[in-house]
């Protein structure tokens, strides 16, 4: 498969860690956090960290790609997130605490 592919790929993995918690409260309320531009950027950023290191890492079929692009991403992501005491989900609300929030 082309690395182009496996690139897009790992971008679907790095959009996967924030899909799975917008699937999983989907019955409920619409968190704050989604209207946020900052939320979005964020989601951008991810995207194209997965797709960079299901590069780095020389993915060679679309599972290592996924797997790639998911694992980066959201190990980012819990080191840079903070518990939403409202909604239960854990995307960056207010300050950054790195380990403090990741090793909880």
């Amino acid at each position: 498969m082309a690395i182009g592919q496996l690139i897009v790929w790992g971008c679907v993995g790095g959009a996967l860690p924030d899909v799975i918690r917008i699937i999983k409260g989907r019955y409920s309320d619409m968190p704050g956090y989604l209207k946020t531009p900052m939320f979005w950027f964020g989601l951008l950023l991810l995207i194209a960290l997965g797709g960079f290191v299901a590069w780095l890492g020389a993915a060679k079929e679309i599972k290592e790609a996924l797997a790639y692009g998911y694992g980066g991403p959201e190990v980012l992501s819990r080191l840079l997130s903070v518990k939403d005491s409202g909604t239960g989900t854990d995307r960056g609300v207010g300050e950054f605490r790195l380990l403090h929030a990741w090793s909880k």
